[in-house]
């Protein structure tokens, strides 16, 4: 089980992706309803700390047009 907010959402999406078929969403109103982690329209690399932060952001990036 899974929130609904971006980490969330991300998570069941790739667990799902993998194969796993008893993947929850779980929300108290409608998904994205409620505080995150980080808001999904920071995808830039200016700014990564590291390798891996500027990796992750290309790769959500990249998702996130694929998805459209």
């Amino acid at each position: 089980m899974v929130g609904g907010g971006i980490i969330g959402n991300s998570v069941a999406y790739h667990l799902a992706k993998m194969g796993m078929t008893d993947v929850v969403l779980l929300e108290q109103q409608q998904v994205t309803a409620g505080t995150t982690w980080h808001a999904a329209g920071l995808m830039v690399t200016f700014g990564s700390i590291n390798e891996t932060s500027t990796d992750m952001r290309k790769y959500s990036k990249k998702l996130y047009h694929d998805l459209i």
